[in-house]
């Protein structure tokens, strides 16, 4: 008589092992660093400090507010598409994810003025004092002038850096589709050009409406250089490099079926809802990553600039210039 014997199951791969479990790690220790610098901060009295002395046209005024409504209902537009989108994939989709991650990531801001005047941000903007003082180690000039413009620059404007992974990623596959035959090297190379060229355009139409201005832009890599709407060609870059691991992931997912990087692993929580948490903390600790990364490059770049353009409008002064 024969006996046949099974071989055991191959134990199932832990889900601590998986890069969703480390990247959703990393998306809790970055809120938690965000509520740890943002709770005191609203605790100890949110106000809108003022700095007269400058003048604004009605024209810019009315440039300002629309811009600001604008930016919101871009914003909540987004909002309603990515919640869509999930709703109707059933599952938090890497958009939806890493949106969420750069809206949380607001609270990072105040980085790009950790040492000096970095970016200047138009106080006639609706704005609160910085919550820069909550973070270790911050200390531009005059900290207690501070702002931040949660409408536009801040909170609203991180949540919108969905808009340049899409706009790189439309601009990829129009490369690949007019060139199909090019290799991936060649093909990459273009797509990371043509980042850094949207990420120009869109800047473009941000600083055209006054809404803030590189005061510490390095000039020899610098679009119209020496004047208040400069464009630093290493934000450009800085940018691109900060969008294009997204628009990869994505370009895989979309051709390939892949799943994206940071949520590989996920599929092993025992229920929808804890694959969903997962997927969704993954991408709050991508989004805070790239916007850490991005940020700390900006400060570095901004040590090699200066000083401000000669013609920057007074509204585009810094509060702590005069």
């Amino acid at each position: 008589m024969s006996t046949t014997t099974t071989a055991p199951a191959a134990p199932a791969r832990k889900l601590t092992c998986a890069p969703a479990f480390w990247w959703a790690l990393t998306g809790i220790l970055f809120t938690l660093a965000g509520a740890s610098v943002l709770i005191p901060w609203a605790a100890h009295g949110v106000r809108s400090p003022r700095y007269g002395g400058d003048s604004i046209s009605p024209a810019r005024t009315t440039a300002l507010l629309t811009a600001q409504v604008l930016l919101v209902l871009t914003l909540i537009a987004c909002a309603a598409h990515l919640t869509r989108t999930s709703l109707r994939r059933g599952q938090i989709t890497l958009d939806a994810g890493i949106a969420a991650g750069f809206l949380i990531s607001s609270w990072q801001s105040p980085l790009l003025d950790y040492h000096d005047i970095t970016v200047v941000v138009n106080q006639h903007l609706a704005h609160v004092n910085s919550w820069g003082p909550y973070i270790p180690g911050w200390h531009p000039p005059r900290p207690q002038l501070q702002i931040e413009a949660p409408l536009a620059v801040t909170g609203v404007g991180f949540g919108l850096l969905i808009l340049w992974v899409w706009a790189q990623a439309l601009a990829g596959r129009e490369i690949a589709r007019r060139f199909p035959r090019w290799g991936p090297l060649r093909r990459w190379t273009a797509i990371v050009a043509a980042g850094i060229a949207t990420d120009a355009l869109i800047e473009a139409a941000l600083l055209g409406t006054g809404i803030y201005s590189y005061a510490h832009a390095w000039r020899p890599a610098t679009l119209f250089a020496g004047h208040w709407y400069g464009i630093p060609l290493s934000a450009a870059f800085t940018a691109t490099l900060f969008t294009t691991p997204f628009v990869v992931m994505r370009h895989l997912e979309q051709s390939r079926g892949t799943v994206p990087w940071i949520y590989r692993g996920a599929e092993r929580a025992a229920t929808a809802r804890g694959r969903n948490t997962l997927r969704l903390l993954a991408g709050i600790g991508a989004g805070n990553t790239a916007t850490f990364v991005y940020l700390a490059l900006c400060v570095l770049w901004g040590l090699a600039g200066g000083p401000m353009p000669a013609d920057t409008p007074s509204y585009l002064w810094p509060m702590t210039a005069r």
